[in-house]
């Protein structure tokens, strides 16, 4: 996440997420299920504007970058402007949680990243927008806080406001997904081909689709290891989704989008999250380009060339901002 001052307020950039790992355990006794995940930011982003005021009303409005029109099966810019939106269920729980009076602002949430992709599109906004409201209305650095409301608002939350590790983006989340653990990765020239099809993935179809018998019964240690030692061609072997298979049962387009992306010479490639979107690991930024070019060219898809995601950590940016000094996104 970015975080810049900007007249009369802030604003925030988020970026969307990859899982370049992810094994389903088992179902808790919550409804949820047990993960163990590896997850990277990537340059596909949001962008969250707030103009605070002391009004005790928020002014909400969504805005799409990509203008094409959609078909009824695809809910890419399917993004609720009123109470059900992650932006305004943060905020309400930020200013009731740390007892602020009168809290209102204008709000403007410019969209790229698709929904219904398992890109975690709406926890990056509720992210941005926690990490806003700790710039408005409170004077800590720590980012404490925020992170313990965002265990309590959804899953993937908690990565964007805790996962920086060396300059990057990325974790292994365990848990639900908001049990945090940064990962150091030393891939510095990994670029990323992102294709989101015209149809998206419901996360509870996807889940109501798995047979805990038929998950990948190895860890991600090679994953790992490879992230740690930047070895594009380790990372690769290890991408992993225990999710692909039940998601191919509920649209035909994530086999599709593998047949797709295979037609290149690629590192690896998996689905991200829930689906639909699925990526491929690339052998150059110059590649991904290509394949990003060729894909818009030939099909209805959405393709990206994207990049990790590299910024100072979020309590380095508050600090920044109040006064202080960021030296590196290290």
């Amino acid at each position: 996440m970015l975080l810049e001052k900007i007249e009369d307020g802030f604003m925030a950039t988020v970026p969307c997420k990859l899982n370049l790992y992810l094994k389903v355990l088992g179902k808790r006794a919550d409804g949820y299920h047990e993960l163990d995940t590896i997850m990277v930011a990537v340059s596909l982003c949001d962008r969250l504007v707030m103009l605070p005021n002391q009004s005790g009303r928020w002014n909400f409005q969504v805005k799409f970058a990509d203008n094409r029109s959609l078909t009824p099966t695809d809910h890419a810019w399917d993004v609720p402007s009123d109470s059900r939106n992650l932006v305004l269920r943060a905020l309400r729980s930020y200013v009731e949680t740390m007892g602020v009076l009168n809290a209102g602002a204008d709000l403007i949430l410019h969209k790229g990243i698709p929904s219904m992709a398992g890109l975690g599109g709406g926890s990056a906004d509720a992210a941005a927008a926690l990490a806003l409201a700790h710039l408005a209305w409170s004077n800590e650095t720590s980012i404490a806080g925020i992170a313990g409301i965002a265990r309590g608002l959804g899953s993937d939350i908690n990565f964007f406001l805790e996962s920086h590790a060396n300059g990057y983006w990325a974790a292994r989340c365990r848990g639900r997904g908001e049990k945090i653990e940064p990962v150091p990765i030393a891939l510095t020239n990994a670029s990323f081909l992102l294709m989101h099809p015209p149809e998206g993935c419901g996360t509870a179809a996807v889940f109501s689709k798995l047979d805990l018998n038929l998950t990948h019964p190895s860890g991600p240690e090679d994953l790992l290891l490879g992230l740690k030692s930047g070895n594009l061609q380790r990372v690769g072997r290890g991408l992993h989704n225990d999710l692909e298979a039940p998601a191919e049962q509920v649209t035909e387009w994530i086999l599709r989008a593998r047949k797709w992306i295979d037609r290149y010479d690629h590192h690896g490639q998996a689905m991200s999250g829930s689906g639909s979107a699925r990526f491929c690991l690339c052998r150059s930024h110059e590649q991904a380009e290509t394949i990003n070019t060729e894909i818009q060219r030939e099909s209805s898809v959405r393709a990206y060339a994207v990049q990790l995601w590299q910024q100072p950590s979020l309590e380095q940016q508050l600090l920044s901002i109040r006064g202080g000094r960021v030296l590196s996104p290290s």
